[in-house]
């Protein structure tokens, strides 16, 4: 037995964890989330406890900005499969996967709907992809693995779905002694490096920016301030101190892990990412392709 951890849409609870297994989702989550909401207990018993809440639109967007647009999900879908097929099965596409889930409308779907499945959202899904299901296959231990920022994702692509709320209830996690709040909201480094250097690029060619002074201009332009100290290692050795916007600092950072003047803090790269959604979220038009 544990505490559970619990991710839920409109109410209806879509991945859970205890102990130590469980999924971070914080990441879903845009700064300010984190409020009262909540959680239902046996016998209807309903107590509030701090959350994090925010709608499956603002994951959504999210989502598509942090590697799971629509064609970047498909190609991490298609990965799995053919990794899970080395030894099995499956014959299921991302295409079938996505009507089989988009046809789950989260405005009626109630708990007594997920009863037979003992509450288990993935037991649930694998019972809606039944037909793709064979001993081969494995289908419902394919479902149990499969990175759930995917289903996620492909939950998000009916549009009526988004408006809805979504909460991560992790306070009976903390006060069970399993994890600390820094420990749920704690970044994945290597993703985040990963994620910032393609929005940057994007943002970039979005912008028609070639160099990084120009793009750092453009952010300017945008309100983003030159706040940040970056010293920069000249041919000669010599030093070169300068105020540039967070991005564009962070940007060198990553892209000059051999100089010794500067160090890429945790909180620095969070928080440039953050600037960088921001600024995508402001664009008059998206930026092409995370969709």
């Amino acid at each position: 037995m544990g505490t559970p951890i619990t991710l839920s849409l409109n109410g209806i609870t879509i991945d859970w964890g205890q102990n130590r297994y469980w999924n971070n989702h914080h990441w879903l989550f845009p700064p300010g989330s984190l409020t009262d909401v909540e959680y239902l207990y046996a016998d209807d018993v309903v107590e509030t406890k701090p959350g994090f809440q925010t709608t499956l639109d603002e994951a959504y967007f999210r989502l598509c900005h942090l590697g799971y647009s629509q064609q970047e999900a498909k190609t991490k879908f298609n990965m799995a499969v053919a990794r899970w097929n080395r030894t099995a099965d499956l014959r299921l596409s991302f295409e079938d996967f996505q009507v089989a889930l988009t046809g789950v409308d989260f405005a009626s779907l109630t708990p007594a709907d997920l009863a037979p499945y003992v509450w288990d959202f993935r037991a649930f899904v694998a019972n809606l992809l039944a037909a793709w299901d064979s001993s081969e296959a494995m289908l419902e231990d394919f479902i149990l693995g499969l990175d759930f920022a995917l289903t996620l994702r492909v939950l998000a692509n009916r549009v009526d779905n988004r408006p809805l709320p979504l909460r991560w209830h992790h306070q009976d996690f903390i006060d069970s002694g399993w994890v600390s709040l820094d420990d749920l909201t704690d970044i994945d480094r290597q993703t985040l490096i990963i994620n910032h250097t393609m929005m940057v690029g994007r943002l970039q060619d979005y912008a028609g920016q070639t160099s990084v002074k120009g793009f750092d201009n453009w952010l300017v332009e945008r309100g983003i301030p030159r706040s940040t100290p970056y010293s920069r290692m000249n041919q000669d050795g010599t030093v070169t101190h300068q105020m540039m916007t967070l991005p564009s600092a962070v940007r060198n950072m990553i892209h000059h892990p051999e100089n010794p003047h500067n160090a890429l803090s945790d909180h620095s790269l969070r928080d440039s990412i953050e600037v960088l959604l921001r600024i995508s979220k402001l664009l008059p038009t998206p930026i092409p392709g995370l969709t």
